[in-house]
């Protein structure tokens, strides 16, 4: 199975539907409608520092609305963890890990179970190399 394209839909609206289609050789078939509604989806607003040593082992507290307190929830900053170490309905405090240079474009993603992706809506974390780094 393969997944083709991704639909990015850029206005203010609380909801969204789209049907998505299965392709089988020739033949395509609708599925049930895709449902986003903003009520259900977790929204990050804010955090408390948005750079942090490529070394790691600094907490970095991540602010949102629709964020749970017992939920397994999972912090990837450019793909590598961020050791969650409390969770609350607003809040998320995670510990980093190191980073070695790799040139990337810096990538933010935090999965609460049962709730999805948080929308981060175009927040970043840097990791950063400071002059006063070994």
């Amino acid at each position: 199975m393969k997944l083709h394209g991704i639909e990015s839909i850029d206005d203010d609206n609380t909801s969204y539907s789209c049907i998505p289609k299965l392709r089988i050789d020739d033949s395509v078939i609708e599925l049930n409608p895709v449902i986003f509604d903003a009520a259900f989806t977790p929204v990050l607003t804010g955090m408390s520092t948005r750079f942090g040593s490529v070394l790691g082992n600094e907490q970095v507290e991540f602010y949102g609305t629709g964020f749970s307190a017992s939920a397994t929830t999972t912090v990837m900053i450019d793909n590598r963890e961020c050791v969650v170490d409390s969770t609350t309905e607003d809040t998320i405090t995670c510990t980093t890990s190191d980073k070695p240079y790799v040139p990337d474009t810096p990538k933010l993603e935090l999965h609460i179970n049962g709730f999805g992706l948080v929308a981060t809506k175009g927040k970043v974390f840097r990791y950063i190399s400071r002059w006063s780094d070994s």
